[in-house]
């Protein structure tokens, strides 16, 4: 979202849609919100210091204010707004015209020190009635909690306050510390209650928001991951949480081949259209190469493909790709592949998500590559979710149209314990299995389609071989039993051709 654009004064004078909803503009948030927040609503954002508090119901403000609504925001801390404004000047989201324009800051402070709550109360009655705002922060709230003498108290201000708000139609956001498990009376009379917090999973910390309460929404529950950029908050929705489209019917007799003969036989011409396939195998196996094979043939019929990995700079897929015959250099010039790489740094699994699916619709790609489905598993900082987020993410990928295919690393000698991606291939549609045998002291490479749900496959175990002709198939292999396990009951000479030679 272009913030600039958004809060232009032109923009900010226009007038606000008299809808009942308010949305944020913070992107992911009003996906959260079921849409937004109810006009005339009060809400409670709860959270540790530093949590993002202000930030957010700031970015909130400049967002109403180039909606055309005018703003109040109101301070109980003794921080000055000058200070306070500084801290948000490097947010793109930072209208300074909008502050004498269309946002009042008012400080309520003396007010709450000198009478107390309904001093409080009184001096923002006589705010709104005078500047008519249509959203309103208070910034605070803990002071006003300390200076109630009892519960009762509060909750008469509170219970006061919202019917005020709601009467005035000016949607009102509350700004309080993380109270814990602890009851507060506000809990129970607020329209919403949302809470900001961090989670600590060994050295990494992630920034979460939940929203424990929301009247008149139909929201996404759970914890959700959110960052704090120089655009102010960017939350990202659990993909898992996201209501589901209804999948379309595919096209049984719509293939996609590899432009590689020999395997495409062995998948009975191809793979469904919009179907997801497994390649599975230890490293160096041939799972990466045979990946660029399917972009290469998409590339060649006019396709645009996405390639998404971890491992390898675009640089380094471009020539691996090149050194076995696959040149995909004029297709990344031209825009019919796109690469995206993402080295080993801290990420998020659901930010990765959000940029796999901003890429696919961005290219309108048919086809895609994910270079090492246990990259998101990596990402993920509660680990226990991660067979749902996958199930979630082939399900997307489907309804999107495109055509997917996973590679899934396994244990290189063939140890049975499950990997850590907690098999991706029982998500997917194809499973290849791509297994290394061990032979009169050589290592060759044996490739089978074990699963493939929407038609029929060639069963047989196939030899890959690569060199700098290509990739080759052999015949079928009969030989040794339990090859694809890793641990044949035999290991005979292997009656197949020279290693170099082409199938």
């Amino acid at each position: 979202m272009n913030q600039d654009d958004n809060l232009s004064t032109d923009h900010a004078r226009q007038p606000a849609a008299n809808d009942g909803n308010v949305t944020t503009g913070v992107a992911g948030l009003d996906d959260i919100l079921g849409g937004g927040l109810v006009e005339g609503g009060l809400y409670l954002i709860e959270g540790m210091a530093g949590a993002g508090k202000t930030i957010l119901s700031s970015q909130i403000g400049f967002h109403r204010v180039a909606q055309g609504d005018m703003v109040l925001y109101i301070t109980l801390i003794a921080e000055s707004h000058t200070k306070l404004l500084s801290h948000l000047k490097g947010l793109s989201f930072y209208n300074a015209d909008a502050i004498s324009d269309r946002m009042l800051f008012v400080s309520g402070y003396h007010e709450l020190m000198r009478d107390g709550l309904s001093g409080f109360l009184a001096l923002i009655a006589s705010t709104i009635k005078s500047s008519r705002p249509r959203f309103m922060v208070i910034d605070g709230f803990r002071s006003a909690r300390e200076f109630s003498s009892t519960e009762l108290e509060l909750s008469q201000f509170i219970h006061e306050l919202s019917a005020f708000v709601s009467a005035a139609r000016c949607t009102t956001l509350i700004l309080a510390p993380l109270s814990g498990n602890e009851p507060h009376p506000e809990h129970t009379l607020v329209d919403g209650l949302i809470e900001l917090n961090r989670y600590n999973t060994g050295m990494r910390r992630a920034r979460e928001i939940e929203v424990h309460k929301l009247r008149a929404r139909d929201h996404l529950l759970g914890k959700h991951f959110f960052r704090i950029t120089e655009e102010g908050l960017v939350t990202f929705p659990r993909i898992e949480a996201s209501p589901a489209n209804e999948r379309a019917a595919p096209d049984f007799e719509s293939k996609l081949g590899f432009a590689f003969s020999d395997f495409d036989q062995m998948l009975g011409g191809g793979v469904v259209r919009g179907s997801t396939t497994t390649f599975a195998g230890p490293s160096g196996i041939g799972k990466t190469l045979l990946s660029l094979k399917f972009l290469q043939a998409g590339v060649e019929r006019g396709e645009r493909c996405v390639y998404f990995g971890f491992y390898e700079s675009p640089e380094r897929l471009i020539a691996k790709a090149r050194s076995v015959g696959i040149d995909l250099a004029p297709a990344v010039r031209d825009g019919r592949l796109s690469i995206h790489w993402h080295p080993a740094v801290e990420l998020a699994i659901d930010e990765l998500a959000v940029e796999l699916m901003n890429a696919i619709r961005r290219s309108n790609a048919s086809r895609l590559v994910i270079d090492g489905i246990d990259g998101f598993h990596q990402s993920a900082n509660r680990t226990e979710r991660f067979g749902l987020f996958l199930n979630a993410l082939t399900h997307r990928l489907r309804e999107a149209g495109v055509t997917t295919v996973l590679t899934e690393e396994l244990p290189l000698y063939g140890d049975c314990a499950p990997p850590v991606t907690m098999r991706a291939s029982a998500m997917t549609e194809n499973i290849v299995l791509m297994r290394y045998v061990e032979a009169n002291s050589s290592l060759y490479r044996m490739v089978s389609v074990v699963k493939q749900r929407e038609g029929s496959h060639d069963s047989s175990i196939r030899r890959l071989v690569i060199d700098a002709r290509g990739l080759h198939m052999s015949e079928g292999f009969i030989g040794p039993t339990g090859l694809l396990s890793g641990n044949p009951s035999i290991a005979p000479a292997l009656s197949v051709s020279d290693p170099g030679a082409p199938a």
